[in-house]
């Protein structure tokens, strides 16, 4: 099965160019297979920045909850999709307790489809320190993080959604919710940036301060309270709240 690469971007044409697609580059992802969805007034300045005629440029909408719905709506049900950030500079897998680059992103492409092609969706592991990863693939209920996802296309989910702050998390559990599993390759991780320091980006057009974050939280609690317990503490640098799943293995009930 083919798989479409689908990179959302926003104000980070340069960005792009320099990481994510220099990445797909040196994997010789076939340029025509990816698809780099913007906004319109800077369809100029992506055409310019990464002048390839083969890599599909099509202009969608602001905000990153928007522009992942658009994206769904844009590609058949059933399309088997790998969405990444703008930003990866690498794709590393575990092995022997340190990080080497994936050998090869074709592989596990293939291999992601054999586990989900039935339906579902699959992530990896949210940071890149081999301290906490595992060389398994696990299949309850876990965080699946939007940087780097395959998933086969689900309309009825991936146009649904109701959290802009949590929505990794809202995929997450609503993917668990239907298909009685979450996929997640506990070896695998990118390094891109987490913490938005480089600007731009999607998530820079929605407030992300710690009072409209911690409204999502409880609002997403109060929703999915059986699944989920709510992590709010003080770190060095601040305030932190978000969503932290329960340890469910496997779905004993639909909502």
């Amino acid at each position: 099965m083919s798989c479409k690469i689908v990179i959302p971007s926003l104000s980070r044409a340069d960005i792009l160019k320099n990481r994510t697609l220099k990445v797909l580059n040196e994997y010789k992802i076939d340029p025509k297979s990816i698809y780099v969805f913007i906004v319109a007034n800077e369809y100029h300045q992506y055409l310019e920045a990464i002048d390839n005629p083969h890599v599909n440029i099509v202009c969608g909408v602001k905000g990153i909850s928007e522009q992942r719905s658009f994206i769904s709506q844009f590609f058949d049900e059933g399309t088997f999709i790998l969405t990444l950030d703008d930003d990866i500079k690498c794709i590393s897998e575990l092995d022997n307790g340190k990080l080497n680059n994936l050998f090869s992103l074709q592989a596990l492409n293939d291999k992601v489809y054999d586990l989900i092609k039935k339906g579902g969706t699959c992530g990896i592991y949210p940071c890149n320190n081999p301290f906490f990863m595992k060389n398994y693939t696990s299949t309850n209920l876990k965080f699946v993080i939007g940087c780097m996802r395959w998933f086969i296309n689900d309309k009825e989910l991936e146009c649904s959604r109701e959290f802009k702050l949590l929505e990794d998390y809202e995929t997450s559990i609503k993917y668990f919710m239907k298909y009685g599993t979450i996929t997640r390759m506990n070896h695998i991780t990118v390094d891109h940036d987490f913490n938005g320091k480089i600007g731009g980006g999607l998530s820079s057009v929605t407030d992300r301060g710690y009072d409209t974050k911690k409204k999502e939280v409880d609002k997403f609690f109060n929703k999915y309270k059986r699944h989920c317990s709510i992590n709010d503490r003080v770190l060095s640098n601040g305030k932190k709240i978000d969503i932290r799943f329960k340890k469910i293995r496997k779905l004993k009930f639909k909502e």
